[in-house]
């Protein structure tokens, strides 16, 4: 089985290539050169083992932001080759631990990239964590989509309190 995976990891070198640049300038956005991005993928006896590493990546926050950076450049890359759907969905666990600096950065990224894409970036999110990007200069506006959740008497969905 290790072979295997070893040959077909061998055959898709220019997109491992591709992902890993992509995966890089996703994580340089965020954190500029304060962390050095890494994503490799090995062979296992048994499985593919794919590394995500930003340096110093022992917060859940910056764990957190290695997963949206993986996530958008599979998204973008299953896109680019017909493979893959339009759009991107995060909940907002995502977020939870993100300095704002980064969600701010995360969400102009994601913003920038699917419009340059094609592709649509849907996220829930939490109106506090939303509020710490609107702070740190993101432009929530021309993308929030009502109706809005909130947990207020007259909240609700489609008129449905939850």
């Amino acid at each position: 089985m290790e072979d295997e995976v070893q040959r077909d990891i061998e055959v898709r070198r220019e997109q491992e290539r591709r992902a890993s640049l992509l995966f890089n300038r996703f994580a340089e956005h965020l954190y500029g050169d304060a962390r050095s991005p890494y994503l490799a993928f090995q062979a296992r006896r048994s499985h593919l083992e794919i590394e995500l590493k930003l340096e110093a990546d022992d917060s859940t926050g910056i764990s957190n932001m290695k997963m949206f950076c993986f996530d958008l450049t599979w998204a973008v890359i299953a896109h680019r080759t017909g493979r893959g759907p339009d759009f991107l969905v995060h909940d907002s666990k995502l977020y939870d631990g993100v300095d704002e600096r980064q969600v701010a950065r995360a969400l102009d990224l994601a913003a920038r990239v699917t419009r340059e894409e094609g592709m649509q970036y849907v996220v829930t999110m939490n109106s506090d964590d939303l509020a710490k990007a609107q702070r740190m200069g993101f432009d929530a506006d021309p993308h929030v989509i009502a109706p809005r959740l909130d947990d207020s008497e007259t909240g609700g969905l489609f008129g449905f309190r939850f």
